[in-house]
């Protein structure tokens, strides 16, 4: 057995986890299955938000690779098919060019289309702000404006900016087109859209992992991404309540 192509292959299993929006326990128990199915003598695995370390004991010699992990994103369904390509290759004991032959059709681009992303991005907004207990203007009116808000948050991400202010300049065009809608009269409660737009925004994945990470004894990845919920949610909060703020100095309300 080549244990380079396992390191490899594995350590791309575990970074792809990462960066689709996985937990890191899910990351260290789905190597440790993919390592153990090629008969290694030991294997440990640390996985945090930032990176990934694998060693491997086999023949008497450690192996051992090092991933970095540089961007993180959201694709749960990738995350699941390499948590299932992991359990097929531990029940049948897939050869090792046949698994890398999987990963990569697991990694060929599937995701969705921009106008459908823009789309449901919409009908979220709209549907929150529904929940949230507004009428069928703000319902109208939080379509559009989750449209713009996620159309503005892909294009910055084009430039590399930082997650912190990407979200701040989408809090602020929020409170922004809300307050543009009730200053012309196309609304009558402003709340109700902004609390509806805000769901975009919100960091609810990175708060569901750090639960889980800290439930399942990841102390340090789930205190991490602790932190980055609440430094995204803090943002988001600084660009709406900014423009809030100045409308209220300028007379609002």
């Amino acid at each position: 057995m080549n244990i380079n192509k396992l390191l490899k292959f594995s350590s791309d299993a575990g970074k792809l986890i990462l960066q689709s929006g996985g937990e890191t326990y899910r990351v260290e128990e789905t190597v440790s299955r993919i390592c153990q199915s090629f008969d290694v003598d030991e294997v440990e695995v640390f996985a945090s938000p930032t990176a990934v370390m694998i060693s491997i004991l086999f023949d008497g010699e450690i192996h051992s690779i090092v991933k970095r992990i540089n961007y993180r994103g959201i694709d749960l369904n990738m995350v699941h098919n390499i948590n299932s390509l992991s359990r097929e290759i531990y029940q049948h004991r897939l050869s090792i060019d046949i698994c890398e032959k999987k990963l990569k059709n697991i990694c060929k681009p599937n995701c969705y289309t921009l106008s459908k992303t823009l789309f449901f991005s919409g009908v979220a907004t709209s549907t929150f702000t529904i929940l949230f207990d507004g009428k069928i203007r703000e319902f109208l009116c939080a379509f559009f404006i989750g449209v713009l808000t996620k159309l503005i948050s892909i294009s910055l991400k084009k430039y590399n900016l930082n997650d912190f202010f990407i979200n701040l300049i989408c809090g602020s065009f929020v409170a922004t087109s809300s307050i543009i809608c009730l200053h012309f009269g196309i609304i009558n409660e402003l709340n109700k859209l902004i609390a509806g737009n805000i769901m975009l925004l919100v960091p609810g994945l990175a708060l569901t992992n750090s639960i889980r990470d800290l439930l399942e004894g990841q102390l340090v990845s789930g205190l991490t991404r602790a932190a980055e919920a609440f430094f995204i949610g803090f943002s988001v909060a600084i660009g709406t309540g900014s423009i809030l703020r100045i409308y209220l100095r300028l007379g609002g309300f």
